[in-house]
């Protein structure tokens, strides 16, 4: 909730400057879904879906937490994909922290994606069914297609940094 709140939505310098970093992030984002889908046998839905209501649907947000949340969502988050996401990362935080969960051994299905809003707020899904990022498209594929064991990039501010110094041209997609 903490991150969810220092993100500024509607960074156009952010998602310029960012573009690139923002695109593998949202590579990585799929990569890790597709990997949590695999395990609960499909996703309910495709490409963001309720990781946590998937795996323990009795699990609950702190009401207080879910009133600052809902509130947060109303007064600063437009889209609907990005308030779905902020919900589903929050739920997924509180099932993580919960005493005695024991999840698969997979990484954190929303850090890509908390990362990538940190670096310039909610991306665009364009007619063609892709992530738009200033004109570097990540297409969404089917969730099987997305399966890897590599992750896309690693997630450390260097690594991304040097992804958006070298630009378009550090991305390239098998």
């Amino acid at each position: 909730m903490e991150r969810l709140v220092d993100i500024n939505w509607v960074s156009m310098e952010g998602r310029n400057a960012h573009a690139t970093s923002r695109a593998w992030l949202m590579v990585e984002y799929l990569r890790r879904a597709a990997l949590w889908a695999e395990v609960l046998g499909g996703p309910p839905r495709w490409p963001y879906f309720d990781v946590a209501g998937a795996l323990a649907p009795d699990v609950r947000v702190d009401p207080e937490v879910a009133e600052r949340l809902e509130k947060y969502i109303e007064e600063h988050v437009d889209g609907v994909s990005a308030e779905f996401v902020c919900r589903a990362a929050v739920r997924w935080a509180t099932l993580r922290d919960t005493p005695g969960v024991q999840l698969p051994d997979l990484p954190d299905p929303f850090e890509p994606l908390i990362l990538m809003y940190e670096r310039g707020g909610e991306v665009i899904i364009d007619d063609s069914r892709a992530f738009n990022f200033a004109n570097i498209r990540v297409q969404i594929n089917l969730w099987r297609e997305h399966l890897s064991a590599e992750p896309a990039t690693a997630l450390d501010p260097d690594t991304l940094d040097a992804l958006d110094r070298e630009g378009r041209a550090s991305f390239h997609r098998g």
